[in-house]
């Protein structure tokens, strides 16, 4: 089907493809919400005390990156906010001192899961360009031998 497309038609359909991309990243930019924070959650669980809440009404210091709860934080709820969330963030507030605080997503897990995706487009684009050169090469064959019949019969 594609190989009866003419190159004007190609050229046209791509040129939409790019249009629609380039539409879709805009569209997606201005719907994205701008707070990059990697806490979003204010709302207190029910066994959260005042302290583990300082970083609402104090001046907080990150001591650490924005980090998954393992197994047996997750199982023992030492930290607290691992038994309801995902993941923590170990903080300084001026006045309590160190607690965790939950937050919503860790910066190098995300860019590890982008660049696994990537590489796995990257290997389905290389496969699908070699599927589309081989099939090219069949159909170039079924060509050369139509070709040869044709002379062939007119000898």
């Amino acid at each position: 089907m594609i190989e009866s497309c003419s190159k004007k038609r190609m050229v046209i359909a791509i040129a939409c493809l790019i249009g629609l991309s380039v539409l879709v990243l805009i569209v997606e930019n201005e719907l994205t919400p701008s707070d990059t924070r990697p806490h979003t959650h204010t709302t207190a669980q029910p066994n959260t005390t005042l302290k583990e809440l300082c970083w609402i009404r104090e001046e907080v210091q990150e001591l650490e990156e924005c980090q998954p709860c393992t197994a047996f934080e997750t199982t023992s709820g030492n930290p607290s906010v691992c038994s309801s969330a995902k993941y923590r963030q170990k903080i300084n507030c001026s006045k309590t001192g160190e607690v965790f605080r939950k937050c919503d997503r860790v910066v190098w897990l995300e860019e590890r899961h982008f660049w696994t995706f990537e590489a796995v487009m990257a290997l389905l684009g290389m496969a699908a360009g070699l599927a589309t050169m081989a099939r090219q090469k069949i159909l170039d064959h079924r060509v050369v031998q139509r070709i040869q019949r044709q002379v062939a019969a007119g000898v």
